[in-house]
């Protein structure tokens, strides 16, 4: 009980959906590292910081603005199994992991499910404070994959009968 109070605990957010594109599309706009503020619109002015692009140890950091509060986000990539799962882990002043797991279902959707698992600075009261701002977040990434949604429909073409 008292490491929850003094180290806080983690905040759970999780969102799937069902893209109209191939999984391959679906990876290529979520790994298109200066690009990602097309979808993720509370993010802004992303930088690779690594000599590497692809796998696992690429290193980036955007700046992330969510519920009034601004922070730059430094992340690592942590699995990359191209098409189907990309996780990172979030190296910032919010600690934690995000993940993006694509299943293909057809030759023109792939099921995503994007889980972030973050664990706030200051012990029990910044959990408390993600805690409450986790509805917020929740909107927040829904209407991300949203517009990844449409980026992904864009990007494919997908034919009018699928």
């Amino acid at each position: 009980m008292l490491e929850r109070i003094t180290g806080g605990w983690p905040v759970e957010i999780v969102i799937t959906d069902t893209l109209p594109g191939p999984a391959s599309v679906v990876w290529e706009l979520i790994t298109d590292w200066e690009h990602q503020d097309d979808w993720m619109l509370e993010a802004s002015d992303f930088a690779v910081l690594s000599d590497q692009r692809e796998g696992i140890g690429v290193e980036a950091e955007a700046t992330i603005k969510i519920g009034g509060l601004t922070t730059r986000d430094r992340v690592r990539v942590s699995k990359w199994e191209p098409n189907h799962v990309l996780a990172i882990e979030h190296l910032g002043w919010v600690k934690g992991t995000g993940e993006f797991s694509l299943t293909p279902l057809t030759e023109w959707a792939t099921s995503v499910e994007w889980r972030e698992r973050l664990r706030p600075p200051l012990g029990a009261a910044g959990a408390a404070g993600m805690t409450l701002l986790k509805p917020v977040m929740r909107r927040i990434f829904g209407r991300d994959m949203r517009v990844l949604v449409s980026l992904v429909r864009a990007k494919s073409a997908v034919p009018a009968e699928h």
